[in-house]
């Protein structure tokens, strides 16, 4: 069968955060420098092609500089806040910035010849796209190529001036690595008791205990890449495919939030298929849900995507889960080192209390693969507390009961690990953690859907499956939490990934636990073991498999097991929505 995956690999960059600075009012010119990780072992070339363009997105710091702490304790379960929740407009009186701070901004970027200028409502956030060049006259700096062993990034000499005073973040001001697609790959089926196949809507939804009718009065945004478009017709061909459960292709809008980018794609002619296999996903688990797919400015070299998921939730109404299907990076130091602070738009919709669902990456222990680099890594944004981290497993049959493997086709393989971020205090459940004891670092991911494509879906009119990838697990768990969360009051919903683990410690029946190694030999990225005798009698080279690197290293030198209850490889497991709903529901 088909078992490839496309991976949007959007690696960036950013200008830094400062700390901590004086009231927040405009002052004179201001400079700020780079985290330190980011140009790492880089060396300065030569000058570059001034009309590159860049997709910047500026950030503030917050009025009140308790925003990422309060956003902590509301996320925390544990915590008196829990649950404490801003609407939009309570969010920037209490957080945003004086109007004129943004607007000066603004005309800054528009005073260059900036194109797609954008101030985000919360008054912290002006965005926008422009050359080289012109950032070089906004920032008044100088641009080079900066390369270190066949790898270049597009990045200012010194440090970036700006006219406003507290800035947190310059998120874009460098283009890194060129994003790109992991390539559909085939293989010859293996012979295996864990017999994979194309299931129909119906028969994926019996595997995930999926509640009826699942999602209503719930909106879901499905941020997609501008230059992806999906063909509409493929939703209702879809839907009108199943005649056992009622799917309507209705439910699906699409809205352009801005024009595709002609310059650079997401490194192949994708046609559409990352948005089909998303939406897909989502209407099978959440068939009543209202499901937005936002096409805009994701898949840019240097892009983070944190302005996009800014515009959603600055739409009105706004979404009630937002799922970003993008691994952005790979992280080998600490998130601020290499990042910079914690963007503004996950903090606003923690406490605002809508989910932002992300993928884990699909590169085993290497998070994201980057060539020349044999180095384990967790991905970003998986890696913030901000977010629902999903991994993948293969879901399939044995002796015809639905169980689940990890997700591991020879070449890809779901990402999970340790960061180097603090443990959040809600990560924990009373299943038993492989590797808790002694670990002091946020674990990912948090939990897991079928990431081999086995759900049957139609693209370009045809019927197909077996392409798939941590994305669509991201997609199916944003579906799953629609589902749930519409059939439990507001004060009872999951959330955050804090969530997951209460409901975790509570109800571990709400979740599938996936165990130990499988048949297809998972042990972390490894490559399964080949079948003997070979499929279809076949007696040619065999390709040299890639470099092994595991993860967990400081922890365990053998790699991450998957384990009871709680591994870096599945997280919790995966959910039930009709058990979950069960536990999560108020005692009558």
């Amino acid at each position: 069968m088909i078992a490839g995956r496309r991976l949007f690999t959007c690696i960036i960059a950013l200008a830094v955060t400062l700390g901590c600075f004086a009231s927040p009012r405009p002052a004179a010119a201001e400079r700020f420098t780079l985290p330190p990780a980011l140009l790492d072992g880089y060396a300065r070339t030569f000058k570059l092609d001034v009309a590159l363009r860049l997709h910047v997105a500026i950030e503030l710091e917050p009025s009140d500089r308790s925003l990422e702490a309060t956003a902590s304790s509301v996320a925390d379960p544990a915590s008196p806040m829990h649950r404490w929740r801003l609407g939009a407009s309570d969010f920037a009186r209490r957080y945003g910035r004086a109007q004129r701070d943004v607007d000066t901004l603004a005309a800054l970027l528009r005073g260059v010849g900036s194109t797609n200028v954008y101030v985000a409502h919360n008054r912290l956030v002006v965005g926008g796209d422009l050359t080289v060049n012109e950032a070089e006259r906004a920032f008044q700096t100088r641009y080079d190529l900066w390369e270190h062993e066949g790898r270049t990034i597009v990045a200012p000499t010194g440090p970036l001036t700006l006219p406003v005073s507290g800035i947190r973040a310059v998120r874009g001001a460098i283009k890194s690595f060129t994003p790109r697609l992991a390539d559909t790959i085939e293989r010859p089926t293996l012979p295996t008791d864990f017999r994979a196949a194309w299931y129909s809507a119906a028969r994926f939804r019996d595997a995930y205990d999926a509640v009826p009718n699942g999602g209503a009065g719930i909106l879901i945004a499905l941020i997609e890449d501008a230059s992806d478009r999906a063909d509409a017709g493929d939703f209702t061909r879809f839907a009108r495919a199943e005649t056992t459960v009622a799917l309507d292709a209705a439910h699906v809008t699409e809205k352009a939030v801005s024009a595709p980018i002609s310059e650079e794609i997401c490194g192949r002619d994708d046609r559409g298929q990352e948005p089909t296999i998303d939406v897909d996903a989502a209407l099978t688990l959440a068939p009543a849900a209202t499901i937005e797919v936002r096409y805009d400015e994701v898949c840019i070299r240097g892009s983070e995507g944190t302005l996009e998921l800014q515009r959603a939730l600055d739409d009105d109404p706004a979404p009630d889960i937002v799922v970003l299907p993008f691994a952005v990076a790979p992280l080998f130091d600490s998130i601020q080192r290499t990042f910079g602070p914690t963007p503004v738009a996950y903090l606003e919709a923690a406490l605002r209390g809508i989910p932002v669902v992300v993928p884990s990456g699909d590169d085993g222990a290497y998070g994201i693969r980057v060539a020349g680099v044999e180095r384990a890594a967790v991905t970003y944004p998986c890696a913030l507390s901000f977010v629902i981290c999903a991994g993948g497993t293969s879901l399939g049959e044995r002796q015809g009961v639905f169980d689940e493997g990890p997700w591991n086709d020879g070449t890809r393989a779901t990402g999970g690990g340790i960061s180097y971020e603090p443990r959040p205090a809600w990560q924990r459940a009373p299943m038993e953690f492989s590797l808790a004891n002694g670990v002091h670092e946020r674990m990912v991911p948090d939990l897991a859907a079928d990431a081999a494509g086995h759900l049957s879906v139609f693209w370009h009119g045809y019927a197909s499956g077996g392409v798939g990838g941590t994305s669509e697990s991201a997609a199916l768990v944003g579906a799953q939490l629609a589902a749930i969360n519409a059939a439990l009051p507001k004060e009872r919903r999951i959330e955050s990934a804090g969530d997951l683990y209460a409901l975790a410690s509570a109800a571990p029946q709400a979740f599938r636990d996936v165990t130990g190694k499988n048949d297809r030999g998972y042990s972390d990225n490894a490559l399964h073991p080949l079948p003997s005798p070979l499929p279809l009698g076949y007696h040619g080279v065999l390709p040299s498999p890639p470099p092994q690197v595991r993860g967990c290293l400081p922890i365990r030198p053998r790699g991450c097991d998957v384990d009871k209850g709680y591994d870096l490889v599945t997280g919790l497991g995966s959910l039930k929505e009709q058990t979950a709903i069960a536990a999560l529901k108020p005692s009558p």
